[in-house]
């Protein structure tokens, strides 16, 4: 699986738009240079619907380990169904991007707090529209 991150080209900007900056030797990217090819080719080269479509793929990755778990009357919580969630809102904010013209202010995320705790419970807080 080949891979590339140059922010100065196309390919390189929809990774940095769907969070899949990291590869090559390591192994930890999501898509390899086809994908991302395959993304720009079917929406016309535009960056911003290419992303919508790299994100709903990382929404659809994530649903066969999403679920929701309570123990002990909310004592804890696990609720990995808003990891797919997060990911379909910010293809919606992108898809809103490029129909929008250039002056019009899109608002992507408020913000997210990542916080994986030490046994690897996704902890996360995601704030905003999504």
């Amino acid at each position: 699986m080949s891979f590339s991150y140059d922010v100065s080209t196309d390919r390189g900007k929809v990774r940095l738009y769907v969070q899949d900056t990291t590869g090559g030797s390591s192994g930890t990217s999501v898509f390899s240079d086809a994908d991302i090819d395959a993304f720009l080719e079917i929406n016309n080269d535009s960056v911003w619907l290419a992303s919508a479509d790299g994100c709903r793929a990382r929404a659809a990755a994530a649903i066969p380990s999403a679920f929701d778990l309570e123990i002990g009357n909310g004592a804890i919580e696990i609720d990995k169904r808003k990891i797919a969630a997060y990911w379909i809102g910010l293809a919606e904010k992108y898809e809103a991007r490029a129909s929008s013209s250039a002056d019009q202010i899109v608002e992507f995320i408020d913000s997210f707090d990542l916080r994986i705790d030490g046994i690897g419970i996704d902890r996360s807080e995601y704030v905003g529209d999504i």
